[in-house]
């Protein structure tokens, strides 16, 4: 029998329950596959629900494009409440932005968006002035955080292409940034930026077992009392996301002595080593992975099990997107004297049902 005798109910059947890659390679074979697959709205749909579930399904195919914004009032978006951040922030002197933690980590030293999301977010959980907030997304967002993400997509082509392959494609496509390419923190600004932590180079290493084989390794001393990185992922459409970093850690015998002097004079040094991250959507919700977990027994204790030689994945927490957004995250640990680094290869977000 010809492939061109079967009916596309039977095509469907057999093309939905392929692997992605499966169905790129059968949309090759022949123009009738190519047609049935390629931009075919129902085809994209059933894939996504075949291969991701019902609940992501009903979520990005039914509800997302229909529902309608939250307010700016129940986001604390309105004018009145962006004067308020913003005299808020204008009160900050201009070196904070640098020497304060969470100024840095949301880049207040190029603008307010970041500080403005995190007063939101604050005064929706200590106030909320709604109990249901509700994922939202117009089409036109949609196609804009795609040509934000690939310079070869444009107002014209991308309309060609099926807007449900696209949320595939999203779905599959890795929203991963590398350690490597993040931006470092060093707390020790001086009035007027004078050496300035922006300046700062991160500790890049090779690694064989990382990613890209280049990785950056972390860890506090008395002349650098913080040492951390921050990033921002770009047009992340809403939803629910697991937030992963690949981490390695080490023992770094260089600062072993000092280590120790520091330990003998007292002796809390020795389980002093703090790690903490945080994570905040500018239209969404925050997470944080403080040192009550990422603390000395959960350095020693991964480092029992994973040794010096090997990578591992932990998870910070997960995060919520209600509408089109930038995330902003840092990592940082201080308290390790030298002795005990990690060795971070990148950080990325999975989303989840």
């Amino acid at each position: 029998m010809n492939i061109n005798d079967l009916s596309h109910h039977v095509l469907y059947n057999i093309s939905t329950h392929l692997s992605f890659v499966d169905v790129i390679n059968l949309s090759k074979t022949c123009k009738q596959l190519y047609i049935l697959i390629e931009n075919n709205d129902y085809f994209w749909m059933t894939l996504i629900q075949n291969h991701f579930g019902s609940k992501l399904y009903q979520l990005y195919v039914n509800q997302i494009f229909q529902n309608k914004k939250n307010s700016d009032y129940v986001l604390y978006r309105t004018k009145e409440d962006i004067e308020k951040f913003e005299k808020y922030f204008r009160g900050h002197l201009e070196w904070e932005m640098c020497n304060f933690w969470l100024l840095n980590v949301l880049n207040g030293k190029d603008n307010s968006d970041g500080y403005i999301a995190h007063k939101s977010i604050v005064r929706q959980k200590r106030r909320p002035r709604t109990t249901e907030f509700k994922m939202s997304l117009t089409t036109e967002e949609f196609f804009e955080s795609y040509m934000n993400r690939n310079k070869y997509l444009n107002n014209e082509n991308i309309r060609e292409i099926s807007m449900y392959k696209l949320i595939y494609y999203y779905f599959i496509e890795a929203k991963r940034l590398l350690g490597a390419d993040l931006f470092a923190i060093d707390l020790r600004c001086t009035p007027h930026h004078r050496c300035c932590p922006m300046r700062k180079y991160l500790n890049h290493e090779y690694d064989l077992n990382s990613l890209t084989g280049r990785c950056v390794r972390l860890y506090s001393i008395r002349s650098r009392d913080l040492a951390g990185i921050k990033g921002k992922f770009k047009s992340i459409l809403p939803g629910t996301y697991e937030i992963i970093c690949r981490i390695k850690l080490d023992k770094n015998n260089e600062y072993l002595a000092y280590y120790n002097e520091c330990y003998s004079k007292d002796p809390k040094v020795e389980k002093s080593v703090k790690c903490y991250f945080y994570a905040l959507a500018d239209r969404g919700l925050d997470c944080e992975c403080d040192w009550k977990k990422m603390n000395f027994d959960w350095f020693e204790s991964n480092y029992l099990l994973h040794g010096n030689t090997n990578w591992f994945n932990e998870t910070m927490g997960k995060i919520k997107v209600f509408e089109l957004s930038n995330i902003y995250f840092g990592f940082r640990i201080k308290s390790d004297y030298g002795y005990r680094n990690i060795l971070f290869d990148y950080i990325q977000l999975n989303i989840i049902k």
